[in-house]
C-alpha cells in the first residue's frame, strides 16, 4: 500500500488516495503501529471530500474506531455519529457502514455517562449486523457488547454474550477467530467472578489454534494470572516472557497494562519488590496520558500496593531518602487516578464508575499503609465494595489487610476475634479459588497472631505437589480485554495447533496436581509457539555464569533458589542479575527472561549444562 501511494496525484485523485490511506490505516493497526494507523486515518478523512458519500461515511467509521481504541472516547463519539449521519443517507448501501459505527459509538458510550445507552445500542444493532452479513462487524457486536457489560460490572452476562458469540462463530466456521477472540473476553470477566476454572479452560481452548499476534495471546495473559495466582512460578513467568516480546512492537496501554500488572504481581509474591516497582512504573507510563480512566484507576492500584511493600523495604533499611521519594511518587499517582476518573464525568452510582472508584478506594487505601496510618474500617469497606461487584479474590484480599491493620494496632488479645473474623472469610475465599501464593500469607500472619484457621488451609497448602516459587506477598492481577472488545482488522497469521484440549468432549485434560484450575496447563504450554528465536550466537556479553543465572530467572527461580541451584551466596547473584540487566539493557528480571527466550540463551545453557549440578 505505502509503494502505491506515490501513484497518485493529490489533486485529481484525492477520493481514491484517501480510500488507499484508510486501508493504510487498517494494516498498520493490525500491525501493532498505533500512531502509524492513526496518521494514515486522519490523513484519509482530510482528502476524501466532505460530501455525503459512502466514502466519506467509511473513513469517518474507521478514524471513529481506532479513535475509540486509543481510549479518546469523547471524540471517537463524534466521528461516529457523522459517520452513521452520512451513512444511513446513502440508503441501504450504507447499512454496513452503519452497523460498524454504531458499534464503535456502544463503546464510546459504555465509557461515558450512558453506559447502559451503549449496552443497549449495541444489543440493537446485533440483528441489523445479522441482515447485511458482514461477519466481521457481527463479531465486533458481540465482542464490545461483553467489554461494555463486563465494564458496568454485568460481568456474567458478558461471558452469557461471549459464549452466545462463540456459539455463532462456529455455526459460520469462524470458531478459531472469532470465537478464541469472545473466549478471551469471557476469560477476563470469568476470573474477576472467581470462575478461575472455567477461565483457565476457556483459555486453553482458545489455545488449540491461536492466530498470531498481542490480540490473540490475551488467552496466554489469562492462564498466566491464573497461574501467578495459584501457583506464582516457573510457568507464569514464561508466559509473562512471551508477552512482553510481543509487546516489543505493540504500545496500547489496553495491551500492555493487564501483562505490566500481572508481572508486579508475580514478582510480589516472588518477593522481588523491584522488579515489581519497574512493572508497575512501565504499566503507568503507558497509560497515565490516555483517556481508558477505567484502567488508569486499576493501574494505579498496582503503583500504590508496590509502593507500600518497597516502603517497607526502604523503611527497614533506614533509607529515607528512597521512602520519601516513594510517598511523593504514590501520592503523585493516586491523586492523577483521582483526577483522571473525575474528568471522565460518570456519574458515581454508575457501575462503570463504581468499579473504578472501588479500585482507587484501594489505591488510597496501600498508600494510607505507606504513610503508616493503616484502617482496618477503611479494608472493611472495601472488602464490601467488592463483594457488591462480585470481585471474591479482591474481597478475600481485603480481609487480609484488614486482619494485618487489626493486629497492628497494638491492642493484644482484644484484636485476635476481630483478625480472626477477617482472616478465616480470606482463608474460605482462598481455598474455593486454589489461591495458595495469597493463602500462604494468610496463614503466616494468622501463625503470628496464635490464630488456628481451619484444616483445609493446611491440607492444600501441605499438598506434596506444590512447592512455592519464593517469598510470597500480595500483588493483584487480573485480565483485560483487548482494544475495548474490538476485534482487530487486518489479515492474521495462524500458527499450528497446540495440544491442549478443551473440556465436556473437546478433551481438556487435567493434571495430577490439585491446582492450575484443573488444567494441565504444561500441555497448553506446548501448544503455544512463540517468537522465532533470533540471533542465538549473540550473548551480549554475558559470561559463563551470568548466562547460568539468566537461565534460571527464566524459569521464574528466585535469587535464593538460584543461590542454592549454584552453590553461591544470594548477594553474589544479586550481583549477576544487576550486570544481566546492565548488559541486556533491559528493566527487569520478566524483560531478561523475555530476551533469553527469544535469543535461545536458555536452550544453550540448558544443552551444556552438567548433570553433576
Amino acid at each position: 500500500i505505502e509503494a502505491i501511494l506515490g501513484g497518485f496525484d493529490e489533486r485529481r485523485d484525492r477520493m481514491a488516495l484517501g480510500l488507499v490511506h484508510e486501508r493504510l490505516g487498517r494494516y498498520r493497526r493490525a500491525a501493532g503501529d498505533r500512531a502509524g494507523a492513526l496518521a494514515a486515518l486522519e490523513r484519509a478523512v482530510e482528502l476524501v471530500p466532505d460530501d455525503p458519500t459512502l466514502e466519506r461515511a467509511n473513513v469517518l467509521a474507521a478514524l471513529a474506531q481506532a479513535t475509540m481504541l486509543d481510549g479518546s472516547f469523547a471524540r471517537a463519539e463524534t466521528l461516529a455519529r457523522e459517520a452513521m449521519r452520512i451513512a444511513a443517507a446513502c440508503g441501504p448501501d450504507g447499512d454496513a457502514i452503519v452497523v460498524h459505527a454504531t458499534t464503535t459509538l456502544g463503546v464510546a458510550l459504555g465509557w461515558g455517562d450512558e453506559p447502559e445507552a451503549g449496552v443497549a445500542l449495541l444489543e440493537e444493532t446485533r440483528p441489523l449486523a445479522e441482515r447485511t452479513g458482514d461477519l466481521d462487524d457481527l463479531f465486533r457486536v458481540y465482542a464490545n457488547l461483553t467489554t461494555v457489560l463486563d465494564h458496568v460490572s454485568r460481568r456474567a452476562e458478558a461471558a452469557e454474550v461471549a459464549y452466545a458469540g462463540i456459539e455463532a462463530s462456529r455455526r459460520v466456521g469462524l470458531e478459531t477467530v472469532y470465537g478464541n477472540f469472545l473466549r478471551a473476553n469471557a476469560a477476563d470477566s470469568l476470573f474477576v467472578l472467581g470462575r478461575w476454572t472455567e477461565s483457565s479452560q476457556i483459555s486453553a481452548t482458545a489455545l488449540e489454534w491461536s492466530p498470531a499476534g498481542v490480540a490473540f495471546a490475551r488467552p496466554i495473559d489469562n492462564l498466566a494470572v491464573v497461574e501467578i495466582e495459584t501457583r506464582a512460578g516457573e510457568l507464569a513467568g514464561r508466559w509473562l516472557g512471551q508477552m512482553l516480546v510481543e509487546l516489543e512492537t505493540v504500545s496500547d496501554a489496553q495491551h500492555a497494562v493487564p501483562i505490566y500488572r500481572a508481572a508486579a504481581s508475580l514478582a510480589l509474591w516472588q518477593g522481588d519488590h523491584a522488579d515489581a516497582g519497574r512493572a508497575a512504573s512501565r504499566g503507568w507510563d503507558v497509560v497515565k496520558d490516555t483517556g481508558d480512566w477505567s484502567l488508569i484507576a486499576k493501574m494505579a492500584a498496582t503503583v500504590a500496593e508496590v509502593d507500600s511493600m518497597a516502603a517497607g523495604d526502604a523503611s527497614v533499611r533506614r533509607d529515607l531518602a528512597g521512602l520519601a521519594a516513594i510517598r511523593t511518587r504514590s501520592r503523585t499517582v493516586v491523586k492523577a487516578a483521582h483526577d483522571a476518573v473525575k474528568r471522565s464525568g460518570v456519574r458515581a452510582t454508575i457501575g462503570s464508575r463504581r468499579d473504578a472508584d472501588t479500585w482507587l478506594a484501594l489505591a488510597s487505601a496501600h498508600r494510607d499503609r505507606l504513610e503508616g496510618r493503616d484502617d482496618p474500617a477503611g479494608w472493611d469497606r472495601l472488602a464490601q465494595a467488592w463483594a457488591a461487584l462480585e470481585c471474591p479474590y479482591e474481597v478475600a484480599k481485603a480481609r487480609w489487610r484488614q486482619a494485618e491493620a487489626i493486629l497492628g494496632a497494638g491492642e493484644g488479645r482484644a484484636a485476635r476475634g476481630p483478625a480472626r473474623t477477617a482472616l478465616e472469610e480470606a482463608a474460605a475465599i482462598a481455598v474455593g479459588l486454589d489461591a495458595r501464593p495469597f493463602l500462604r500469607e494468610v496463614r503466616q500472619l494468622a501463625n503470628r497472631a496464635m490464630i488456628k484457621l481451619p484444616a483445609a488451609v493446611d491440607d492444600l497448602l501441605d499438598a506434596t505437589d506444590w512447592v512455592p516459587s519464593g517469598g510470597a506477598l500480595d500483588g493483584p492481577a487480573d485480565g483485560h480485554r483487548d482494544g475495548h472488545g474490538d476485534v482487530v482488522d487486518g489479515p492474521l497469521v495462524a500458527v499450528g495447533p497446540g495440544q491442549a484440549t478443551a473440556p465436556g468432549g473437546n478433551g481438556v485434560t487435567t493434571s495430577g496436581r490439585g491446582g492450575a484450575a484443573g488444567v494441565d496447563l504444561s500441555a497448553v504450554r506446548r501448544g503455544v509457539v512463540g517468537p522465532a528465536p533470533i540471533a542465538k550466537g549473540d550473548t551480549f556479553g554475558l559470561s559463563r555464569r551470568e548466562r547460568e543465572v539468566l537461565s534460571l530467572m527464566a524459569e521464574g527461580r528466585t535469587n535464593r533458589e538460584i543461590g542454592e541451584r549454584l552453590f553461591i551466596s544470594q548477594k553474589t547473584v544479586g550481583v549477576h542479575v544487576g550486570n544481566i540487566l546492565a548488559k541486556l539493557r533491559v528493566s527487569g528480571r520478566v524483560e531478561a527472561a523475555a530476551v533469553a527466550i527469544r535469543l535461545g540463551l536458555t536452550e544453550s545453557i540448558a544443552a551444556g549444562s552438567s548433570s553433576g549440578r
